[in-house]
């Protein structure tokens, strides 16, 4: 396991481990003091620190490919992809932060409007916007490996994992194309592409993954891997709040399943990482023979 992600997951771990005791006080006490301020405080922190560790792996990724090369679009996708996640983490984080001010109603309000809206955007570029970015990257990706013969085939437990998650996403827009009717906010409505992109992304991953598995068990498939564990993770964190929503979740699950969302930007930082270790690997014995010459 390439250092970086060996610190990645050390890092996780250290913070699931602070969550465990505020989920156990939450459990004592049934109240939500630690648990709010676990994710208030160390919860905001850890994803700005995921994210922001994503983009930059991702963007030293991309450089390591010269324009004229076909993985340099992927990954600028990728990238993109990656800073969406970093600028919509930002704007959630500041709405969190962006508390009215007491004794001033008008202002309180017009702070209420104001961090309503910073929400909105962040759940929009973080969301369906940075999915768009990854899926044209995975895209990308899927089109060079056809190009050289490395097509992938999906086995049983991936047909089975595409099926649940292509069903839960039919049974979101049985719910949602009605409601078109009603013309909701735009932002609303971006919002409703978050699974069928899920759905789209999670094909191509598996897709990718399982070409490259094709080469051999090797950093490359770890990093295509990653991003699969991230999409199942983000799309199972989606089928929380949906069954959250409609109260099929108890209260202590419905707290539990927040941290699902921590693995997924692990996971999603890990991605680059491991492609950044199989590169700079690749590149070590031409550098010792330069070194040599």
């Amino acid at each position: 396991m390439p250092r970086l992600v060996r610190w990645i997951w050390i890092l996780l771990g250290l913070h699931l481990t602070v969550g465990a005791a505020a989920y156990g006080h939450y459990l004592l006490t049934g109240r939500y003091t630690a648990l709010s301020g676990y994710f208030w405080f160390c919860g905001s922190a850890f994803f700005l620190l995921m994210t922001g560790t994503e983009s930059v792996l991702a963007w030293q990724c991309r450089s390591w490919f010269e324009p004229d090369e076909p993985m340099r679009l992927a990954w600028s996708m990728i990238t993109l992809a990656a800073l969406s996640r970093l600028t919509g983490t930002v704007l959630l984080v500041a709405s969190h932060w962006h508390f009215p001010r007491h004794g001033d109603m008008v202002a309180s309000a017009a702070a209420v409007d104001y961090a309503q809206v910073l929400s909105q955007a962040g759940g929009v570029v973080g969301g369906p916007l940075s999915m768009a970015f990854l899926a044209v990257g995975l895209g990308r990706v899927l089109g060079i490996q056809r190009r050289f013969g490395m097509s992938g085939k999906l086995t049983r437990v991936d047909k089975l994992l595409l099926g649940l998650i292509f069903t839960f996403t039919v049974s979101q827009l049985v719910i949602i194309v009605p409601l078109l009717g009603s013309h909701p906010p735009v932002a609303t409505m971006l919002l409703w592409l978050s699974d069928p992109l899920l759905a789209l992304l999670l094909m191509e991953a598996i897709l990718v993954r399982r070409a490259m598995l094709r080469v051999g068990q090797g950093l490359l498939a770890r990093c295509w891997g990653m991003f699969v564990l991230a999409i199942v993770t983000t799309s199972a964190g989606d089928a929380a709040i949906w069954a959250s929503g409609r109260n099929l979740l108890s209260e202590p699950m419905t707290a539990l399943s927040w941290y699902i969302w921590f693995l997924a930007a692990a996971a999603f930082a890990c991605a680059p990482a491991y492609q950044l270790a199989a590169v700079a690997m690749a590149a070590s014995p031409v550098q010792m023979d330069e070194d040599r010459g």
